[in-house]
């Protein structure tokens, strides 16, 4: 439970983390736009001098479907990475979150302990 909500929120912040860095690219550039997801992975990827984004598509591509990366993975890679990421953050801490059922709070009263 606890980790799904930190993933989530972990998630969240690269969501804002990704949109700040629109913000930057597009005042540099001059004119408004956001990266889509495979565009920022790669730039990433190339800082980093890995090859993640090709390595993940050879293996989907061989070892699970060929359809699975074209119908799925490909269409992703398309969309605004901060969209992605706050989608993705929202859903996990939805899902993980604490729920409150309606009950009496505690009291602390002596007569309970002995």
């Amino acid at each position: 439970m606890i980790v799904g909500r930190i993933l989530g929120w972990f998630f969240l912040f690269g969501a804002l983390v990704l949109l700040g860095w629109d913000g930057v690219s597009s005042v540099s550039s001059g004119n408004w736009r956001f990266a889509p997801l495979g565009q920022r992975w790669y730039e990433i990827d190339q800082a980093l001098g890995g090859f993640s984004l090709n390595t993940l598509q050879a293996g989907i591509e061989r070892n699970i479907s060929v359809s699975l990366w074209d119908n799925i993975f490909a269409p992703l890679l398309g969309w605004w990475a901060w969209a992605v990421f706050l989608v993705i953050g929202a859903i996990l801490v939805l899902i993980f979150r604490r729920w409150r059922s309606e009950r009496q709070p505690r009291r602390f009263s002596p007569r309970g302990r002995r």
